[in-house]
């Protein structure tokens, strides 16, 4: 494993299925696993059902009375069109006006949000537009982040967690499952209907070997990040710095890209 600030809980099981945890957003990730097929988990996640651990995303709460404020400073979206129990895909821009990170900001309540962003600046971003402000921003690495995609998640969970079928896409609501306290979104980076379960690390081993045991008749299996590219590829969802020129520049300009230039305008709120 390459030399990672932080740690999964689920590193053992990712060993397991012969992952060498390489780096990516200072956490060890299962890139890829010697085991299984990642042409099979794509087609498992288009036909049935896969489970990621997508917990190198960063998580960090705002809450406080400027939180809207810290939000409309560091994102381009209006936090205030967002209501408790939703979400929206968002950006995050450099004062040059330069992509520099996405996002998916969570309203929890009133004065309270979620944002989980990439390998980018978000935090940095957040934390800038906080300075002065009443507000807190917290970054929580205990909160792992289970991803399962796919048209079978929603059969399988509707037999743990009661009204999952109703939860409307970008929505989110507090649930148990397993007697585990979770947050479970219907979100997620495929271009599938899948969910993602926000649970405690020390609950996160519980839940992965779970689903994969019971879901195991439905097709339900183990995904790695490399399967994850193809799905979001496929989708048009890009994954900061690798599709845009932050990473590879053109030799006449300096390196970003405006949101017009990637075609993610539609993510600026209008008035």
């Amino acid at each position: 494993m390459t030399n990672s600030w932080r740690f999964s809980a689920l590193m053992d099981r990712h060993r397991a299925l012969g992952s060498n945890l390489e780096d990516w957003s200072g956490m060890g990730t299962a890139w890829s696993y010697s085991k299984g097929d990642p042409n099979a988990e794509y087609m498992a996640i288009r036909t049935k059902a896969g489970l990621m651990d997508v917990s190198g995303l960063k998580k960090v709460h705002i809450t406080g009375h400027a939180a809207s404020h810290v939000i409309d400073r560091a994102t381009t979206r209006d936090p205030e069109k967002i209501a408790p129990g939703k979400s929206l895909y968002a950006c995050m821009l450099n004062d040059a006006g330069k992509f520099i990170d996405d996002c998916i900001i969570y309203r929890m309540g009133p004065n309270s949000y979620t944002v989980v962003h990439g390998s980018g600046q978000g935090h940095e971003q957040l934390t800038m537009a906080a300075t002065g402000r009443d507000v807190s921003i917290r970054f929580d690495d205990n909160l792992h982040d289970l991803s399962l995609q796919g048209p079978l998640a929603v059969d399988y969970l509707e037999k743990h967690i009661p009204g999952v079928r109703a939860l409307p896409y970008m929505g989110h609501m507090p649930a148990m499952l397993f007697g585990k306290p979770i947050t479970l979104s219907r979100t997620g980076y495929t271009g599938e209907r899948g969910y993602e379960i926000f649970c405690r690390g020390q609950d996160a081993g519980e839940i992965w070997d779970r689903i994969l045991e019971e879901g195991a008749s439905m097709g339900i299996i183990p995904c790695r990040f490399t399967t994850l590219d193809m799905l979001r590829a496929e989708s048009y969802l890009l994954f900061f710095p690798f599709d845009n020129s932050e990473m590879y520049p053109f030799e006449d300009e300096g390196p970003g890209d405006t949101l017009w230039e990637l075609g993610l305008d539609w993510t600026v709120s209008r008035v």
